[in-house]
């Protein structure tokens, strides 16, 4: 990158200011409430877009939420402009304009203190031009859940997820970390929602990404601590909570949209039925990393492929390929090609403000004669198929194809679905299949080269040389 300070060319800087880490985390009054320079950098440039949103009224529209709409839909904002002025503070907004010696929107200057939008007797209004609160207007069967939301309490709620108890009996599980990123926090919603899960359980979030997987900042602390022990703990915390979807009495539907990978994806893959948006990106990528799904991504690979085909060799070798090398599905019809979506049974919707609503009505129509799965048995390919995927693997290294740790990767999951090369007990149950997730999944943490691994992932250098 060219150095404008002084001209000359340096290496990249990929790290993630902590300006912007802050207001992922606690929202976007972290980056202008502050007299740094970057402070005023992010507040000269918000302060100019907010007041060209709001001084279109009433001359593009009088309400506040087309503009807001017309920003969501079509230029992929998580976000509003007028919903983010309500959430750095109507009050001030205008405050800081005036400071500045900024024009005042008409608009913002009739809100005074009032805020744009707000809940009244349970139904979010919107803040018209005029003065007037009218009822946010949505299409009939348009649900966006961050509006939803806002006239909901959490029943259970953490920095990482929340729990919400909707009308009609059901259970929704939101989570909203950085990325939807999975911890400990995560999995105890999960867990609590399945413990009360009165008529069914929805599993969604309006985020940009349902999730990208389990929080490798937490495992790599771990890492460098040697706490395999912690490790392990979280792992059974994971399956224990995965689990109790699957196992439970009632339905459990997964309503993706965008990134549903590593962890994000067990627990899709746990649910009864997957509900999921045209860009709904579905697939296990720990061997990335250096490392094997450890919620169960493994087994229910396995389980779906030999569903399939009806041949425990041939799953054990669809599961060993897609995992080892980290395959996604970057729609629902290329996650059907690797059995991470089943076509018939899960169902995709490509209006993202209808997704909530089809979860909905798909999980309703299960209800009346649901049974939740019966554990099944699993039968290990065995020590023959073990010693084939070995050959393939001493080949592809040999011809440059695979680093060496690749090998050893891809070694771990070839156990897991064969057993070990000389194993002699090849029909083992889920709560066994869990464990040699674990068993692997620890196997390979301890190694220097996951480590470096993840330290790449997570510095944003993504450059694996070993």
């Amino acid at each position: 990158v060219l150095d404008l300070g002084n001209g000359q060319w340096r290496a990249r800087d990929n790290k993630i200011l902590p300006l912007a880490l802050q207001a992922e985390r606690h929202g976007i009054a972290q980056l202008v409430r502050g007299e740094d320079r970057l402070n005023k950098y992010c507040w000269r440039v918000l302060a100019r877009i907010l007041s060209y949103a709001s001084s279109l009224l009433p001359f593009v529209t009088g309400s506040p939420q087309d503009i807001d709409d017309a920003m969501k839909l079509g230029y992929n904002w998580v976000r509003g402009p007028f919903e983010m002025i309500d959430e750095l503070g109507v009050g001030w907004f205008v405050a800081q304009l005036k400071k500045d010696g900024r024009e005042v929107p008409e608009y913002l200057a009739e809100c005074g203190e009032e805020p744009i939008y707000k809940v009244v007797d349970g139904e979010l209004m919107v803040r018209h031009w005029g003065g007037e609160y009218l009822p946010v207007r949505l299409p009939q069967g348009v649900v966006r859940f961050h509006m939803m939301r806002r006239t909901l309490r959490a029943v259970l709620e953490n920095d990482s997820a929340s729990l919400f108890h909707l009308d009609d009996g059901i259970r929704l599980v939101e989570f909203h970390s950085k990325a939807n990123a999975l911890d400990g926090d995560s999995m105890a919603v999960v867990a609590q929602a399945a413990c009360d899960p009165g008529r069914g359980i929805l599993v969604h979030n309006d985020g940009q990404n349902f999730s990208a997987g389990v929080n490798l900042g937490h495992f790599l602390k771990l890492i460098n601590q040697e706490d395999w022990q912690g490790i392990d703990d979280f792992l059974k915390v994971f399956q224990s909570a995965v689990s109790s979807l699957l196992y439970c009495n009632v339905p459990v539907v997964g309503a993706p949209s965008g990134l549903a990978i590593g962890g994000g994806f067990e627990i899709l893959a746990h649910c009864d039925r997957v509900i999921a948006h045209a860009t709904s990106v579905m697939g296990l990528v720990e061997a990335t990393v250096g490392l094997v799904p450890g919620g169960g991504g493994v087994k229910e690979t396995y389980w779906r492929w030999y569903r399939r085909l009806g041949d425990w060799e041939k799953a054990a070798w669809k599961t060993f390929n897609q995992i080892g090398y980290s395959q996604i599905g970057t729609s629902p019809a290329l996650s059907a090609e690797l059995a991470y979506f089943v076509p018939g049974h899960d169902q995709e919707t490509s209006n993202r403000d209808r997704l909530f609503s089809t979860a909905k009505t798909a999980l309703h129509k299960m209800q009346n004669d649901y049974a939740p799965r019966v554990p099944p048995v699993f039968f290990l390919a065995g020590g023959g198929t073990y010693v084939q995927m070995m050959e393939f693997l001493e080949k592809g290294k040999e011809k440059g194809l695979f680093l060496a740790h690749d090998v050893t990767v891809a070694s771990s999951v070839a156990s897991i679905v064969c057993g070990e090369g000389d194993c002699k007990k090849l029909q083992v149950s889920e709560k066994e299949m869990f464990g040699f997730e674990r068993k692997h999944f620890i196997r390979l943490a301890k190694t220097p080269q996951t480590r470096l691994r993840i330290e790449s992932m997570l510095s944003g250098n993504g450059v694996i040389r070993n």
